[in-house]
């Protein structure tokens, strides 16, 4: 499947996701609890529940303005309610093994945690709550996720509680059930797998990539990829995503680190003919896996290649000289790398709406390493000097960032360039002053770094 695209992929997702929604000053609600206490009380009542997740910090707040004392106990009286931070290191966490968390969502939930519908946007008024409250109540009568798989349980494999099964699945963005889909493969015929829609089904149910059902999928090989570049740009996106996800969640779970190099290149084969996004997607997935492996040597060593040469040592303008070709089409560009005049005049045009963004991801990016190597390599001084070096290049970038200042006063504390790191940390609380809370945080860490004792 050759195609280019300029959407996000999880992997870039997975290093940028630091939005948070924007809120007036309220009461917390719902309020932050752990999954398990939400999920014992809910069956305990026999209440479904309504979940917040996020994955944005302590500062995260649920909805985009406050709500009503009359909503709040309406949405306390029908439904179990919390609001759960799901940590991306926390990869055994019993909701990060069903769906992977691109951004804050609302969740209702039945008794047993079995998802009935999803809402992935900010809730901006007490109108959408309410209608989506509606809804979970009418899908609830219906056949839902937990009753469907109840009934597969129970043995019932009938094509059509299989079809709804899987549509589920889509619907909602879940893992899918390998098993379930193997079970559903099996009563095709030849001559359905060779039925475009019913392929495009089959992909859209993310089969773990180079598997048995992979492979059944595009039994027509040939095709497949003649027609899939004639599906429109977000759902060619979306079933990659579902592929990409659905196989690197198999690689954690197995601990197979092969099958983690597998997506990787699979997911390099997503981005052409942009290879420069293709190759940083490449070596993404086999690094993450080895960082939530917490494999700390393999780590560090991988890391120092992947922010060099993904990040630091390539400029904004030329990653976006390289998208803008990709969505040309641009001839022997990889081979020359320079556009022709008539490309070079339009791209001169058009060049500084994506190449803020760029800047913007290239800092976040670099970032992250840097607080990366200090996790695993706070005692490898090589590790640290490269990511301070990246760090450089980050406040360069973006030098009003309360984050990235302390990010590098944390790295120059630590190879033991005290002075320089005080004042990277009076920058971070002077651009972090905006946010009490923050500030009063930086303020703690700037007198353990006085005292030496950080």
């Amino acid at each position: 499947m050759s195609f280019h695209h300029f959407y996000k992929s999880e992997f870039l997702f997975f290093l940028s996701c630091f939005f948070i929604f924007t809120v007036n000053a309220q009461s917390k609600f719902p309020e932050d609890k752990n999954y398990n206490e939400l999920l014992n009380e809910a069956k305990q009542g026999d209440k479904p529940m309504f979940l917040v997740i996020h994955n944005n910090g302590d500062q995260f707040l649920p909805f985009k303005n406050q709500i009503s004392q009359k909503m709040i106990d309406e949405l306390q009286t029908q439904f179990v309610t919390g609001t759960v931070q799901l940590k991306r290191d926390d990869f055994n966490h019993p909701l990060n093994k069903i769906f992977s968390l691109s951004s804050p969502i609302y969740l209702f939930t039945d008794k047993d945690g079995i998802p009935i519908l999803r809402h992935n946007f900010p809730i901006k008024d007490e109108q959408t709550l309410v209608r989506l409250i509606d809804s979970v109540h009418t899908l609830a009568k219906g056949e839902t996720l937990g009753k469907l798989t109840q009934q597969y349980r129970k043995g019932m494999r009938n094509r059509v509680l299989l079809t709804t099964l899987l549509t589920q699945y889509q619907s909602l963005d879940l893992y899918t059930d390998q098993q379930l889909l193997s079970d559903y493969l099996a009563q095709l015929t030849v001559q359905e797998l060779n039925n475009f829609e019913t392929v495009i089904f089959l992909l859209s149910s993310g089969p773990v990539y180079n598997s048995q059902n992979y492979l059944l999928a595009r039994t027509n090989s040939k095709m497949v990829d003649s027609l899939y570049s004639t599906l429109p740009l977000p759902q060619r996106v979306k079933i990659n995503n579902r592929i990409i996800q659905q196989t690197f969640r198999e690689a954690l779970n197995k601990k197979d680190f092969s099958l983690a190099e597998s997506i990787g290149y699979f997911s390099y084969t997503t981005w052409k003919p942009n290879y420069l996004r293709g190759e940083i997607s490449h070596r993404f997935y086999p690094l993450e896996y080895k960082r939530l492996m917490k494999d700390s040597v393999s780590y560090v060593s991988m890391a120092k290649d992947y922010y060099d040469n993904s990040f630091y040592r390539i400029e904004p303008d030329s990653i976006s000289r390289v998208d803008f070709a990709a969505s040309r089409q641009t001839k022997d560009f990889r081979r020359s790398f320079v556009l022709d005049s008539a490309d070079n005049a339009l791209y001169m045009k058009t060049a500084n709406v994506g190449l803020q963004y760029i800047k913007d991801e290239q800092a976040r990016n670099l970032n992250y390493g840097s607080e990366q190597i200090l996790v695993f390599g706070k005692n490898n001084v090589n590790a640290l000097f490269d990511a301070i070096r990246w760090q450089q290049k980050v406040i360069s970038l973006y030098p009003n960032s309360g984050r990235y200042h302390h990010t590098m006063a944390r790295l120059l504390y630590q190879v033991g360039f005290y002075a320089q790191a005080e004042f990277e940390q009076q920058q971070a609380i002077l651009y972090y002053k905006p946010n009490k809370e923050l500030s009063r945080q930086m303020q703690v860490i700037l007198k353990q770094m006085q005292n030496r004792i950080l």
